[in-house]
């Protein structure tokens, strides 16, 4: 067999597609004027596995001869040359040790499955179930793992004057494009805050716009979601001691897909994510509607139809909008209690309260029996969107559109859809438009 020699310092160039990044590890180990030199990823090795099988026994035995002769008896071990070769050993959990000039590469990898979680907020019938970590380390293992590539770039950043919050960027420096990346930057750089401890917290201070309501960042908890992005060219940003991970740019249409889609057959997906859009214009329009129709213009119902709902109404003493509003702030009012009492007792308290409510304003005559099939609809709707940060820019952006209704009739649902169109083309996430419907990915 023929040994490639090489000096180390230019085999410490051939690594420079991933010397870049803050999880590459270059160790010297020196011993009776002679050095070895260790190259591999942290994030995806054991470090107690590299101390216990590389580092002590380098030091315990008496030559170099016996050394290398303990290496050929390690996990697939084999001796490496090329430098593509190399750094897919090192990006898949090997490590690459430069002893006497020549090249080793020994499996030291590290699956953190014991720390990892299953995916709460974000359920998903087909692919994998785990979930991003509160320690930032497992979180990047768990892509590293995932996403093998050289290109991949790691960056760190600390924020916070009192709290010092690892902020992790990731990217594809092949993919990305450059004036995302420098306007990210110099965002996460002229960050002033004292106490930075979540994601969402992150999304505001990078959004700066108090005014703005839908969500400008993806939030997820999915490392192949996470992995899905980085190979269309976004940007990723985990903070430390939060389970959550920011993407973008992002846009409008990214909040209305499910990782279900891409592994779902073509038209299939496609006939889901048309569901969902409909579920959008149910959610946020057919309360505005009713109202529109019922106060100003009953006359585009058909005969039975009018009959029916006036029928339906006789008792109710209240105007259409203060009836509708009721129902719906009734509604909101048992999301927040599902979301804040435990987990045992949740369902079945909103489930109960839900029914009790509806039954007992039906039969006291407060609401009519349609509004109910109305808000039950809108309600249903509204949980068909797969990202949750979305559902609360759409239970928000609902009431005023219902305001234009009651003021106005129909003119004021097309003035308020016109007013939300406007402010969604206005929108940018990253110097990127957000309101593009239809995109490749």
């Amino acid at each position: 067999m023929i040994f490639v020699q090489i000096n180390k310092e230019v085999m410490y160039m051939k690594f420079k597609s991933i010397q870049n990044n803050i999880d590459f590890q270059k160790r010297s180990l020196k011993k009776y004027n002679k050095t070895i030199t260790l190259y591999y990823l942290n994030s995806v090795c054991d470090g107690n596995k590299i101390t216990e099988l590389l580092i002590t026994p380098f030091y315990e035995y008496e030559s170099f001869v016996l050394y290398k002769n303990y290496l050929k008896t390690l996990n697939n071990w084999e001796i490496v040359s090329e430098e593509s070769v190399m750094v897919e050993k090192i990006l898949n959990g090997n490590i690459i040790i430069n002893l006497d000039e020549i090249n080793y590469s020994i499996m030291i990898s590290e699956f953190s499955a014991s720390s990892v979680g299953v995916s709460t907020e974000e359920n998903v019938l087909q692919g994998p179930k785990d979930g991003l970590n509160e320690k930032i380390d497992v979180s990047l293992n768990l892509i590293r793992n995932r996403y093998r590539k050289s290109t991949l770039k790691v960056e760190n950043y600390i924020v916070g004057n009192l709290s010092k919050t690892k902020v992790l960027v990731l990217y594809d420096e092949n993919l990305v494009d450059g004036n995302v990346y420098k306007h990210l930057i110099e965002k996460v750089k002229g960050i002033t805050i004292d106490v930075l401890q979540s994601c969402g917290q992150l999304q505001k201070i990078l959004i700066n716009n108090k005014w703005s309501l839908f969500p400008l960042f993806l939030t997820t908890e999915r490392p192949d979601r996470v992995v899905f992005n980085l190979s269309t060219g976004k940007i990723i940003l985990l903070v430390e001691g939060t389970p959550w991970a920011l993407i973008g740019p992002a846009t409008f249409a990214d909040f209305f897909k499910s990782m279900d889609d891409t592994v779902e057959l073509t038209l299939v997906s496609k006939f889901f994510i048309s569901i969902r859009y409909i579920a959008l214009m149910i959610t946020v329009f057919l309360p505005a509607i009713y109202v529109a129709v019922i106060s100003y213009s009953p006359e585009v119902l058909q005969v039975q139809f009018a009959l029916l709902v006036a029928g339906s109404r006789m008792s109710v003493p209240f105007p259409s909008y203060i009836e509708i509003l009721f129902l719906m702030l009734m509604a909101e009012f048992l999301i927040e209690a599902s979301l804040r009492l435990p987990k045992s007792i949740s369902s079945t308290a909103t489930t109960v309260g839900g029914l009790i409510l509806g039954q007992t304003a039906s039969q006291a005559g407060l609401v009519a029996d349609i509004m109910i099939i109305v808000v039950s609809l809108v309600a249903i709707s509204l949980f068909s969107i797969p990202i949750n940060a979305m559902h609360q820019a759409i239970r928000i952006v609902r009431y005023p559109i219902i305001l234009f209704a009651s003021l106005f009739g129909m003119i004021g649902v097309i003035v308020g859809t016109l007013a939300i169109l406007c402010h969604l083309c206005n929108l940018r996430s990253l110097g990127k438009p957000y309101l593009t419907l239809f995109n490749k990915n």
